[in-house]
């Protein structure tokens, strides 16, 4: 209910398209805002009604756990939590000042000449991609070879958005440990790339 307010609250102030209904099955997720209990040394979670599970510890949670979300991708479950703590204001250790442009062609030019070129993690992996489209296309719709195969193919896009996001994650935070201040143009990016097609 949380999540369907902050559609409506999103689309009524002009920043998200109006809230669309979602199947099941489809980015399936729940959240426990309370009784969840937590232990980091043995890797498990207690959660109401599933009671004690393990999970892969990939980072260490701080603070105070103030809700749990658990959400279903590409037949994987994951398991997101969310807590409250007190950090000290952060203070850059430079002290210089960037221009940015973000571009259609490029991913982003700085004041400074430095240029970072996209990754198109869709081209290296699109071959793959054909192969596991083209098979799917000979087996029985909704079997259980078919739903095999289809999770495959949601686990390669899973890859690809993936490769995308950790490229991304990497420059930005390139850019925020070498520059204090970062001076970005408001533009719209999709269509600058529309007009680019054209």
């Amino acid at each position: 209910m949380k999540d369907l307010e902050r559609g409506y609250k999103n689309f009524f102030q002009k920043r998200a398209a109006f809230p669309r209904f979602k199947k099941r099955g489809q980015n399936d997720a729940f959240r426990y805002p309370q009784g969840v209990k937590l232990e980091q040394a043995n890797s498990r979670i207690s959660l109401p009604k599933p009671g004690w599970i393990r999970y892969r510890n990939s980072r260490e949670v701080t603070g105070e756990v103030k809700n749990v979300t658990v959400s279903q991708s590409c037949g994987k479950w994951y398991v997101s939590i969310q807590t409250e703590y007190e950090v000290a204001d952060p203070v850059h250790n430079a002290g210089s000042m960037v221009g940015l442009d973000a571009g259609v062609t490029k991913l982003a030019t700085l004041s400074d000449g430095t240029v970072y070129q996209p990754v198109n993690s869709f081209k290296v992996n699109q071959r793959m991609l054909v192969t596991l489209q083209r098979q799917i296309s000979r087996k029985v719709k909704f079997s259980h070879n078919w739903q095999k195969q289809k999770r495959k193919i949601q686990q390669l896009y899973s890859r690809i958005a993936n490769i995308r996001r950790d490229y991304l994650h990497k420059v930005t935070s390139e850019i925020s440990k070498n520059y204090a201040m970062i001076v970005i143009e408001d533009l719209k990016v999709k269509n600058m790339s529309g007009q680019n097609r054209a």
